[in-house]
């Protein structure tokens, strides 16, 4: 380093040595000095090691697509005269003239400090801007995900939830997804062209036409389309879909910037061009290399290029119709809850392209033929309907898993016959599975084992399944409409799904409308019908097209009774030739309706009854022997001394006539009198379900029951005993107590909610890793250019070997001799080098107009003394450096010698430097990352919200701080673990770092960042410890004022919030009553007694006083009129005492619903008032239960959680709890919707 320190830009500058680089990383210069770094690894290989900054660039080539040369105050720079200008030539060509000294004792010292450099003449191109091009491209890349959101959350649900339903109504699924396809591809059309126009008028393409980049960007919308539906059918859940598929096109598309910078060979390029978003990264890349390649000088064929994108369009177009084939083929292999699952080898069956008559059916597993008319278990069909068998089922079972070991049979072996011409009823207690078998029977679930044919088609048949479908309509548990479309729309809509002509689509509608007198509201959107009218619409659906087969779950439930009877009616006028099944928990509907009545346990479900007046002079034995000598399966039922009770098989009618002659016939031997009656369903259902509380004790009440049915209080017993359970309970929790009570409860169901889900869970975890993410990337980042930022300067970089054949962007290197003498030796020596050499012996070429070739040196002066001057290609960034070392080379194969000098360069971070770059860039990584759980986390209380359950809560006395704190309770020890998970990994390589990760936990940043932000006084990191609970109080005290405010009314007196329940604002009627009968007129006066007499004797417990709800119609688009308001209730007064039961009836949509929320406060009355006044000071407890007519449970919480919940929430202290719970807790199941 002697030597080199004779070097004239040497003067004045100081050389120290260090025995190896570990001690030279020990010196810490603080920016104080511009320190150059020489490593030696031997005597003709070094490492030029220079200071991160701007003394020689900072990457190792120029990308394919930005721009070498810039344009500043009308001068070009270009990026690899730093080389030049910065001294690492000054540096290179000293130490390499050093080394040719020392090994060959001849200075060319002079010769290689006097090498001078120049750029070769730069040919126009396409200026691109790197780095902003890439992020760009990115953002073309992401910039359809709203569409792609909105896709796949609305595909999700509807294929979860309506699908389905729909498919077994005549729904092609292949018209599903088209569907959807069709709607947003008019999106995706409109945002191509919007995105075409901003990348050919921003000149990010140039040399491509519009047409293409458009055609580029719509297919690629079009493929994003059909990969949101392949992920909605593999995933399921919305919201967890459109993360993935945002996450798949970030990272796959990411992934297409490989294929930019062309690190990718074309096999494996066109292989991951199978993922659609590097398909279009890809096809970007082209239209970009096509402009960066113009003037190249390697004459690349442009004339392939668009063929190459032609080739990238066809597997955009490729990648759709895979996705759209995996999405439909996976549709069928993991079906929904009520979908049917195929095998995954069913499009190699025959019968799944190619439909065929079949005789029979074909049996499926476990099937074991036998006839229901043998069995003495159904009532004999009548001789008529012999052959008239439309539905038979044999065997047929259904088993559900509970948990990872256990099942649940849903049906047991089922085995009877359906017949056409009859209506037939499935009864059966809640759970009995009445809706597992018609969803069997409709094609929405699969049976375990057995086997139903319909009409001679089998269910395990995807060809037949299709013609089942086309004869039946199906009115499932569930309504099935859309609430943005009217009656009529709904009704059109389905009619065309079930394949109704066009031209017989409004008749048909029509029909129906007035069929079930829907007319007054045809033009109602669906989602403003009351239940009962969603549910007459629903089976309006079923009727649609008059269908030969009819399966109808609970059609009149929630129906009022004139809705009912029409029901009736129609069934009973259309059930000729036509096969009809529903389900019912009404007696009276099975009786009315039905021929033939199936009960879960397979029991002769008809009887009669037989009772006999005795005088004294009767023996009952003599009796008994009597009758059992006629009917021997006759059992005795009661007995007293003045009566006998017989119960008869119906099957033996064909007795009943000689045993009532004899009855006749005994009149002297004491018999006064006897009558037969038959039972009705309600006491055989109330039998056969009830037959565990029932015993043989009870038989003497199951008699009285019978003979005088029309006063069955059972129920009230029952419920009697279940209200009576909370009156038994003498004290109850207030004040603190019961607030700390109520927020343990819902932290527990927090707690719960995240336990039993997983895919939460899963989900939160997968989201803590994407945010570790890029504190990763940036960890690799700084290590590699800390430990692995060395790169070697060959001249195999940029020229081709001799004899290899041209490869871009590889030239010879030119040679031109201008000493007008041979300069052999020197251009032998070059080729020692192994590099192919271009001579121009005579001097006739200038190096700096040859910008064909990567670079040129020019040889000049004479034998003697001889000058080179170097011309580089400004396209190639290392050139200087690489032909300073050719020539210094060449020097010292002239000598000679067959060393070679190797010469590396890379850049260094200096300690203090790393520490402020860390510490920058850790608190801007985690920060937003941590920022993104806290929405996801708030999830919980959202939905709460839509299930109703929020509201259900309120009205059962929860305080609204209980319900905040107690989610506080799970949510902020989750959130700080998260935290501390990333500050562990923020800082694990720096084990003595843990008080700041304590003190970053504490302020949830770091305390670097306050310092960067200009706060260097010490107390400004305390201040900044407080901000974040500062924030957090005031956050609670905007929460305080939005449930003041906006919130329902309370129930209980806040204690932490401070909120006490309020009397809600009163506006008078607009409307006074008229043509009101009288009993109605003496509620009115009495309830505006008890308005105006507070203080009267008899203190009613609920007044509602001249109650009116008005709700605002919504427009069905933002063009359409305003419409006009629907009135709901109009004038409603009536008041409650204590130990008065009143019922309010009307039809459906008369405000039955509507007036029960307005008393618990969960609508606000738009006009008139509610008054609840608690008697000597009761607790919500006995005040107010409210069971609403939506069922707002969470699905994951078992019945049992979900009592202990709301006993605590109402104050009821643990014991007092756990004896009301357990008197009328059947069993402990899980919640399933």
């Amino acid at each position: 380093m002697s030597k080199v320190a004779s070097a004239p830009f040497m003067k004045g500058r100081t050389i120290t040595g260090w025995p190896d680089e570990e001690s030279m990383n020990a010196l810490n210069l603080n920016y104080s000095i511009d320190a150059v770094r020489v490593i030696f690894n031997d005597n003709f290989s070094y490492h030029l090691k220079f200071i991160w900054g701007g003394r020689i660039p900072r990457i190792k080539e120029y990308r394919d697509h930005s721009a070498h040369c810039h344009t500043t105050n009308e001068k070009v720079a270009c990026e690899g005269s730093l080389f030049w200008k910065k001294g690492f030539i000054a540096f290179q060509a000293a130490i390499n003239a050093a080394i040719i000294e020392i090994t060959t004792n001849h200075s060319v010292m002079e010769e290689l400090m006097s090498v001078t450099g120049l750029n070769m003449k730069i040919l126009p191109f396409v200026a691109q801007a790197g780095v902003g091009t890439d992020i760009f491209i990115f953002f073309c890349i992401i910039s359809f995900s709203t569409f792609i959101y909105y896709v796949s959350v609305n595909v999700a649900k509807e294929r979860q939830y309506i699908k389905s339903l729909m498919t077994m109504m005549g729904l092609r699924e292949l018209a599903f997804w088209l569907s959807w396809s069709v709607m947003y591809a008019g999106f995706i059309f409109i945002m191509a062209i919007l995105m075409a126009l901003v990348v050919t008028s921003t000149r990010v393409v140039v040399l491509t036409s519009f047409v293409v980049v458009f055609m580029l960007i719509l297919l690629y919308g079009l493929s994003l389309i059909t990969l949101a539906f392949m992920m909605s059918v593999l995933i399921k859940k919305p919201f967890l879909t459109s993360f993935v598929v945002f996450l798949l096109t970030v990272v796959w598309g990411s992934l297409g910037f490989t294929a930019l910078y062309r690190h990718l060979p074309a096999f494996l390029e066109w292989t991951l061009c199978l993922l659609s978003p590097f398909a279009f990264t890809v096809g970007m890349s082209q239209l970009i290399h096509l402009d960066y390649d113009v003037n190249a000088n390697t004459h690349l064929d442009s004339s392939s290029n668009p063929n190459l994108i032609i080739a990238t369009c066809f597997m955009l177009v490729f990648d759709t119709f895979l996705y759209l084939a995996l999405t439909l083929y996976f549709d069928k292999v993991l079906p929904t809850e009520h979908g049917r699952r195929h095998s995954p080898w069913f499009f190699l069956k025959p019968s799944f392209w190619f439909q065929h008559q079949r005789a029979d059916h074909v049996a499926l597993e476990n099937e074991i033929d036998s006839d229901s008319s043998s069995n003495d278990s159904f009532e004999p069909v009548s001789p008529e309907f012999y052959g008239k068998e439309a539905i038979r089922i044999k065997n047929l079972k259904k088993e559900y898993k509970k948990g990872k070991h256990e099942k649940v049979e849903a049906l047991k072996g089922l085995v009877f016959d359906i017949y056409e011409g009859q209506i037939t009823a499935l009864l059966g207690h809640s759970g009995a599975g009445k809706t597992t078998l018609l969803n069997i029977l409709s094609g929405l679930s699969d049976p375990t084992s057995g086997s139903v044919t319909i009409y001679n088609h089998s269910l395990s048949e995807t060809a037949d399944l299709e013609t089942i479908c086309m004869l039946t309509g199906v009115c499932p548990q569930s309504n099935v409409q859309f609430g943005f479309l009217t009656v009529r729309e709904n009704l059109r809509l389905f009619a065309k799904i079930k394949g109704i002509q066009p031209q017989e689509v409004e008749r048909e509608v029509q029909q129906v409308l007035q069929d079930l007198e829907m007319e007054n509201i045809q033009d109602i959107l669906a989602q403003n019908l009351s239940g009962g009218q969603k549910r007459k619409l629903t089976f309006g659906i079923a009727i649609l097209g008059d269908p030969q087969i009819l399966l109808l779950d609970e059609p009149t439930a929630g129906s009022d009774p004139l809705s009912r009877h029409r029901v009736w009616n129609l069934l009973k006028e259309r059930k000729s030739n036509r096969v009809i099944l529903f389900s019912t928990q009404f007696m009276d509907e099975a009786d009315i309706l039905a021929e033939i009545v199936f009960e879960k346990n397979n029991l002769n479900l008809l009887f009669l009854n037989v009772s006999l007046h005795l005088n004294e002079m009767c023996d009952p034995d003599n009796i008994t022997s009597l009758v059992k000598q006629h009917i021997p399966d006759a059992k005795l039922t009661a007995q007293s001394e003045e009566k006998l009770v017989y119960i008869l098989p119906l099957e033996r009618t064909n007795k009943f006539p000689d045993l009532y002659r004899d009855l006749d016939r005994w009149s002297y031997q004491g018999i006064e009198n006897y009558g037969v009656s038959m039972t009705t369903l309600n006491e055989v259902f109330l039998k056969l379900e009830g037959k565990s509380a029932i015993d043989e004790s009870d038989i003497g009440i199951w008699t009285q029951l019978q003979s005088d049915r029309t006063k069955d209080t059972g129920g009230l017993v029952e419920l009697e005993q279940v209200l009576s359970s909370f009156n038994e309970t003498k004290e109850t929790a207030s004040g603190m107590a019961l607030w700390r009570q109520q927020t343990c409860a819902i932290a527990k169901v927090r707690f719960l909610k995240l336990k039993n889900e997983k895919k939460t869970l899963m989900a939160i975890l997968l989201l803590l890793c994407i945010s570790l993410f890029p504190q990763l990337l940036e960890y690799l980042f700084y290590e590699i250019y800390r430990q692995s930022y060395s790169w070697g300067l060959s001249p195999n970089m940029y020229f081709l070997s001799p004899g290899q054949p041209p490869q871009a962007p590889l030239t010879h290197l030119l040679v031109i001799n201008k000493t007008g003498s041979s300069i052999e030796n020197f251009i032998h020596s070059l080729r020692q080098q192994n590099i192919a050499l271009e001579v121009d012996a005579f001097g006739i070429r200038r190096g700096a107009n040859e910008p064909s070739y990567n670079g040129a040196i020019t040889v000049l002066g004479d034998d003697k003394h001889q000058k080179f001057s170097i011309a580089c290609n400004t396209k190639r960034l290392n050139c200087f450096p690489v032909l300073m070392d050719i020539i210094s080379n060449g020097l010292l194969g002239v000598f000679n010698s067959s060393e070679h000098i190797q010469t590396d360069r890379s850049t260094y971070f200096e300690e203090s430097m790393s520490e402020e770059y860390e510490s920058m860039g850790n608190p801007f990584l985690w920060i937003p990352g941590a920022a993104c759980f806290t929405p996801f986390i708030a999830m919980s209380s959202i939905s709460d919200y839509k299930k109703k359950a929020h509201s259900q809560l309120r009205i059962s006395g929860l305080h609204p701080s209980a319900y905040w704190f107690g989610q506080a309770l799970v949510d902020v020890p989750l959130y700080f673990l998260i935290l501390l998970v990333m500050q562990i990994m923020d800082y694990i390589f720096n084990p003595e770092e843990m008080i700041v990760i304590i003190q970053n936990l504490l302020i949830q940043g770091s305390p670097d960042l306050v310092e960067y932000l200009g706060a260097s006084e010490e107390y400004l990191p305390y201040l900044a410890l407080l901000i974040p609970y500062l924030q957090s109080f005031i956050f609670l005290f905007i929460l305080r004022c939005l449930e003041t405010n906006f919130r329902k009314k309370l129930m209980r007196k806040d204690p932490i919030f401070r909120i006490s329940p309020r009397s809600s604002k009163f506006f008078p009627n607009p409307e006074d009553p008229e043509g009101e009968d009288e009993d109605v007129q003496m509620e009115r006066m009495r309830t505006a007694n008890a308005v105006t007499i507070p203080d009267s004797d008899e203190k009613p417990v609920i007044i509602a006083s001249c109650l009116r709800k008005e709700y605002v119609g919504k427009k069905k688009n933002c063009f359409a009129k305003k419409k006009k308001k629907k009135v709901a209730t109009r004038n409603v007064s009536f008041c409650v005492k204590k130990g008065e039961v009143i019922g309010l009836l009307g039809h459906n949509g008369a405000g039955k619903s509507t007036t029960i929320k307005m008393i618990t406060g969960d609508s606000t009355p738009t006009a008139g008032e509610v008054i609840l006044k608690r008697n000597s000071g009761g607790d919500a407890l006995k005040f107010l239960g409210y069971c609403p007519q939506e069922n707002a449970l969470w699905p994951n919480l078992t019945v049992r959680e979900h009592l202990d919940v709301f006993a605590a929430v109402k104050g009821l202290r643990k014991v007092d709890a756990a004896v009301a719970i357990t008197r009328y807790l059947w069993e402990d199941t899980p919640v399933l919707y």
